[in-house]
């Protein structure tokens, strides 16, 4: 039952739970290192498929294709994220692993099937 919460915890359309330290202009500073263009909470990846936007303060994620309507994609966390970023919560580090998902390699197809 633990896990079931904290997956929903973590699912990127909702909201991170209050209680949760969050760290978002170190996730902001780690991203920009890495190359990728933020402007306010938001970044931009483009794709053959579609742009995607991830607002990096709320979690929402949602695939822009021209002349379609935006989608919010519902992209959940299957195990529990690590890494030795110090300072980092877990919200955090699913979206910079979200992120890379996005930008680097073959879409999972739970996500080609949502655009």
């Amino acid at each position: 039952m633990h896990d079931l919460r904290r997956k929903r915890d973590l699912q990127v359309t909702g909201k991170p739970k209050p209680t949760q330290s969050r760290n978002l202009e170190r996730l902001k500073q780690i991203l920009k290192d890495a190359g990728f263009t933020i402007r306010g909470n938001r970044l931009l990846i483009e794709r053959k498929e579609a742009t995607f936007e991830v607002d990096l303060k709320m979690g929402h994620v949602s695939a822009l294709q021209e002349e379609k309507e935006p989608k919010i994609l519902c992209v959940t966390l299957e195990s529990k994220p690590w890494a030795n970023i110090e300072g980092l919560a877990d919200f955090d580090l699913f979206l910079l692993s979200l992120v890379y998902l996005l930008a680097r390699e073959t879409l999972p197809m739970s996500i080609i099937e949502q655009i």
